[in-house]
């Protein structure tokens, strides 16, 4: 007890000390970034009788992410207080009921999306994240949800936004809709985070640049680029990283022009240790627009297809 005072003690102390000094050395903006730098964008979930691998680790935020933080009320998605301004998606709001469509009683395959708010080119407000869902990964993963289904397969699509309100908690909360669905739909062993890739874009000539990286004509149309990411403090990240490896292989043998290399993150997690299967699949990115993101489904839709029904 005596030694757990001491460590207290000692704790506070040096925070007396070391806040002042940072707040002092840096502005609002910079502080602000320092303290979000420090846990985003992976935190722990709020079941304190969870196992250690149900928790998500602390990532700082570095340049070379795939997302960036974004300082300032401007950049938080907002809800739309207007009732009657419906979103135009490709499927009837009907088809989704508390932000869920199943598109078999049954469903095999799970999409969801840890950042809905993520915006393409064409929906700049907010800093490429708002609630527009027609220029957003929700659309780019309803027409997903689409494609496969005419396929045969059995999907559950959420549309949950789990970045809204705290966007430092996105994990934790995408963690809990997986959980929820892995539960009530047993035969679910193929989850995938739709997400489209982030850079910190202040110009038109940076635009330009990504959008020269992200996308290409493929068969005479403009289509964005996809690429799998992997956290590899997973538990079960050989099982992760091989999944990926073996899709992108697969897709550069018949679409080499669309798929990039697979991304690792050294400190994350992205729930990826949840499901058998479980994949977190950038299209595109807020360089490109959602109409090439959605050019992209297709070929997506097909290399999923192909090489899930090659390796049951």
């Amino acid at each position: 007890m005596l030694r757990k005072t001491k460590k207290v003690i000692s704790l506070f102390c040096a925070l007396i000390f070391i806040l002042p000094t940072l707040s002092y050395s840096m502005d609002k903006e910079e502080f602000l970034k320092f303290l979000i730098e420090s846990s985003y964008p992976e935190s722990s979930t709020k079941d304190d009788n969870s196992k250690e691998e149900d928790k998500e680790d602390k990532i700082a935020n570095k340049e070379e992410d795939y997302i960036k933080v974004h300082i300032g009320e401007e950049n938080i998605p907002t809800l739309n207080s207007n009732p009657n301004n419906k979103e135009n998606v490709s499927v009837a709001s009907s088809e989704y009921k508390n932000d869920i469509r199943l598109t078999k009683e049954n469903p095999t395959m799970l999409i969801y999306h840890s950042h809905a708010g993520e915006t393409y080119s064409d929906s700049p407000e907010g800093n490429y994240h708002s609630q527009n869902k027609e220029k957003s990964v929700i659309e780019v993963g309803t027409l997903l949800t689409e494609q496969l289904s005419k396929k045969g397969w059995g999907i559950a699509h959420s549309i949950k936004y789990h970045d809204y309100p705290d966007f430092t908690k996105s994990y934790a909360s995408s963690l809990e809709t997986v959980k929820s669905m892995l539960n009530n739909y047993k035969n679910i062993n193929i989850a995938i985070d739709l997400h489209r890739d982030g850079r910190d874009l202040k110009t038109e000539a940076d635009i330009q640049k990504e959008h020269e990286r992200m996308s290409t004509t493929y068969k005479g149309e403009k289509v964005a680029k996809f690429f799998f990411v992997v956290g590899m403090k997973n538990t079960n990240v050989d099982e992760v990283q091989g999944l990926a490896e073996d899709i992108t292989k697969f897709a550069q043998s018949k679409y080499p022009e669309l798929v990039l290399p697979i991304v690792k993150k050294q400190y994350g997690k992205f729930n990826q240790y949840m499901a058998k299967n479980h994949m977190l699949i950038e299209i595109g990115s807020n360089g490109t627009s959602s109409d090439e993101a959605k050019a992209s489904v297709k070929y997506v839709a097909e290399i999923l297809d192909e090489y899930f029904k090659q390796n049951r």
